[in-house]
């Protein structure tokens, strides 16, 4: 499956990852493609070396908050 982040980050500076079929997912502007990955962990720790912090979307990838 696809992942993205959004580009605006939130307080704190947090980056929210979404799924290619989150509801939430931003517009084509308002996000960075992280890849292809078979599982969302995967994709977060892609997201987080690229140089920010990041964590999953409440609705597309609840699993990774805990």
């Amino acid at each position: 499956m696809k992942y993205y982040v959004n580009l605006e980050a939130r307080d704190g500076g947090t980056h929210i990852m979404h799924s290619e079929e989150c509801q939430f997912l931003p517009n084509q502007d308002g996000r960075k493609a992280l890849g292809d990955f078979a599982k969302p962990e995967t994709a977060l720790g892609h997201a987080k070396d690229e140089g920010g912090k990041a964590k999953g979307c409440q609705t597309c990838c609840s699993d990774l908050n805990g």
